[in-house]
């Protein structure tokens, strides 16, 4: 009955791991498009890019 219980633990831990992983993955996956998103010109009035000053237009 531990061998079972032994594989069970490790299956989850392996499940925590991959589950850990995808959610990193996904993060900077975020990370990025927002980079993006933020240096562009069509957001400038959402998001103020810093190198632009938006007074005196």
């Amino acid at each position: 009955m531990s061998s079972a219980r032994a594989d069970i633990e490790k299956r989850v831990l392996q499940f925590r791991e991959k589950q850990a992983k995808l959610q990193r993955e996904r993060e900077g996956y975020y990370d990025a498009v927002i980079e993006k998103v933020r240096a562009t010109e069509w957001n400038e009035f959402v998001t103020p890019h810093p190198k632009r000053n938006a007074v005196g237009r």
